[in-house]
């Protein structure tokens, strides 16, 4: 089988100093009490289980404390930093020996049908919003409680956030999705329509595998029962039962305050959701934060704590910590793989930011090694029409070339830096002898020595190659996959592919 790129544009996103405020942040004064498996009874009567860490005050003390709220199917007796240094060290959780000194109540909620909360288990669905609608509801209404809500985590805890957010709990102050996906179609499940096989099939196997740990799927036969892997593949295209059933973040909905940090190293996963979620929610007050480093070294960091705390105090105990005088946007700009530099920036994308084009030329570049073609990324475009073709299947494997890149595209050595911050549209015109082909589409940086690391990444089914053109700008297409639009073997036709943030 062959495939033929005949033409090829790629956008690209060429783009401060930090304020800093005099902060009025709360300190450590109290010590912790933990009540375990906690009670807290949802609209159909179901009881979820959730563990309470609280800030002890004297007794007839009239002293309340806002609540941060995690749910997730981890299990909250499980899910903990070995070998528990400090006791309460839990994994994508906050620390409660960090913050319930601080005058913050923790609840970490195992979501219905896992760990201690009974039920049938459905995960990321409408159900398990509205029974954490429930719980914000509950923790606003406790006794301890100042009746202000805000919601903390990452990646599943941060996913909840957003789906939580768009039913609008009335106690629902703050949030802060934290390295968690927005749309679980095109962040998650079906990255460009190609479904994420490597990790769910990894993922669900380990979360299914746990509860058995535990004995929850012995206590309860309906842990876990779902048939995750087949109801997604039952549903490949966008439809309403992502909306329906299963639960998204609704944009237009979320109004309320929000501050989403992601990672520019979550491109297989959660990045897209976190500047979404920040550019197309309806909230006044948002912010939007980008760092580097391991899914949650950023936030266990002194400096994400710090960052997290000026935004709960401002929110949820009504300090001035001078975070709402800063711009919107607080990015940190690579400067190496492992490091980086902080600025403010105003808005996302960055309105001084130069889309250029760039030409795939099929030309040889004499660069990359090992590459089906090694061809030249150029500022003009060809002087003429030119076609690179290149084996898939069988055929590459027998010529020894599976695993290996097919097509690379390379500019010429950068005279001065170049900073690209932003996104970027890969237009291709393709023809395969198949009635589809996927397309895997990644942005590198070689340095001078010839060492490469990856920036970012696009994939698209090209069957599902379809615009939504409301959504779709000249530089990020956005595609409604709802619509299988099956190719003719030989006939060349125009592919948008989105390349991350």
């Amino acid at each position: 089988m062959k495939f033929g790129v005949i033409f090829i544009i790629s956008w690209l996103a060429l783009v401060g100093s930090l304020v800093s405020a005099q902060d009025e942040l709360s300190e450590p004064e109290y010590s912790v009490i933990f009540e375990k498996d906690v009670p807290i009874r949802v609209r159909d009567g179901t009881v979820l289980r959730a563990d309470v860490y609280r800030p002890d005050v004297p007794q007839g003390s009239t002293e309340k404390f806002p609540a941060l709220l995690s749910l997730s199917a981890y299990q909250k007796a499980m899910d903990r930093i070995l070998p528990h240094e400090p006791p309460f060290t839990h994994v994508e959780r906050p620390e409660p020996d960090w913050w319930v000194p601080r005058g913050y109540t923790l609840v970490f909620i195992d979501t219905r049908g896992t760990g201690t909360s009974p039920g049938q288990s459905d995960l990321w669905s409408m159900q398990e919003a509205w029974d954490y609608y429930d719980a914000i509801e509950w923790a606003a209404d406790q006794p301890w409680s100042n009746g202000k809500v805000g919601l903390v985590g990452v990646s599943y805890y941060a996913i909840t956030q957003w789906n939580v957010s768009s039913l609008q709990p009335p106690s629902l102050t703050t949030i802060v999705p934290w390295e968690g996906w927005a749309d679980m179609y095109r962040d998650s499940v079906f990255h460009g329509g190609i479904f994420n096989q490597g990790f769910y099939g990894r993922w669900w196997l380990d979360v299914r595998g746990k509860q058995l740990l535990e004995n929850t799927r012995a206590d309860n036969s309906a842990a876990l029962s779902e048939d995750l892997i087949y109801n997604f593949m039952a549903h490949r295209l966008d439809s309403p039962w992502w909306d329906e059933v299963k639960s998204r973040a609704q944009f237009d909905k979320i109004t309320v305050p929000l501050y989403s940090s992601g990672n520019w190293g979550g491109w297989n996963h959660h990045m897209r959701g976190n500047v979404d979620g920040y550019v197309r929610s309806a909230s006044i007050y948002k912010k939007l934060e980008m760092h580097i480093g391991g899914h949650t070294d950023a936030f266990y960091s002194d400096e994400g704590k710090h960052e997290m705390l000026r935004w709960y105090d401002y929110w949820l105990k009504d300090k001035d910590t001078g975070i709402m005088d800063e711009p919107p946007v607080k990015l940190c700009i690579r400067t190496s793989v492992r490091e980086c530099e902080w600025r403010f920036e105003n808005e996302w994308p960055l309105a001084r930011t130069q889309y250029r084009r760039y030409y795939l030329n099929p030309g040889a570049a004499g660069v990359v090694q090992g590459a089906v073609h090694d061809a030249m990324l150029t500022a003009t475009p060809p002087s003429g029409e030119g076609q690179l073709t290149y084996p898939t299947g069988p055929e590459a494997y027998s010529r020894g070339l599976a695993g290996q890149p097919t097509l690379t595209f390379v500019t010429e050595p950068m005279s001065e830096d170049v900073e690209i911050t932003g996104h970027s549209n890969l237009v291709m015109w393709v023809s395969s002898e198949t009635d589809d082909m996927d397309i895997f589409a990644y942005l590198r940086n070689m340095a001078p020595d010839g060492t490469v690391e990856t920036a970012t990444r696009g994939i698209l089914r090209v069957a599902l190659r379809k615009l939504n053109p409301e959504l779709s700008t000249p530089y990020r297409p956005y595609h409604t996959h709802d619509e299988e639009q099956k190719l003719t073997p030989g006939e060349v036709v125009p592919v948008q592919v989105e390349i991350w943030a």
